[in-house]
């Protein structure tokens, strides 16, 4: 049986924030390689299965589950905003890794995407757009 990280209860659940650009390219490696992906992080030692609705990291070793990334609030943002989610462990050592794991999923799937055979119309590279400056109105 799979297992479901929104039926199993955590260790520890906690708020927390993912970069635009990470989150990004998470997104987009799901709609050019399809859904789910699985990916390992060697240096990690952790396998990261992705979907749009949750990511969930286990062991290389024993493929015993260490994280969750759930309930991800990016509906109303900008491409350029960070998506705050909520992250669950599983692992009492998981904290030790849960900042490192997104940068490091985003990385590998920046080198896939990097192999992609979809076109010559779709480019792999994100640009990281400036805000706009907006002048203060006068009364």
């Amino acid at each position: 049986m799979a297992f479901d990280p929104r039926t199993r209860t955590p260790i520890r659940t906690f708020p927390k924030v993912i970069e635009a650009p990470c989150y990004n390219r998470v997104l987009l490696a799901l709609a050019r390689l399809g859904e789910p992906l699985e990916v390992e992080i060697q240096k990690l030692r952790m396998s990261i299965r992705v979907e749009r609705r949750h990511w969930l990291a286990s062991s290389l070793i024993n493929d015993i589950p260490l994280m969750a990334w759930l309930d991800f609030q990016a509906a109303d943002r900008g491409l350029h905003e960070p998506v705050p989610c909520q992250v669950h462990l599983y692992h009492f050592h998981a904290g030790l890794l849960v900042g490192h794991a997104p940068q490091c999923l985003a990385n590998v799937l920046e080198e896939r995407l990097a192999h992609w055979q979809g076109g010559p119309r779709f480019g792999h590279e994100v640009r990281r757009f400036a805000r706009p400056v907006v002048p203060e109105k006068r009364p």
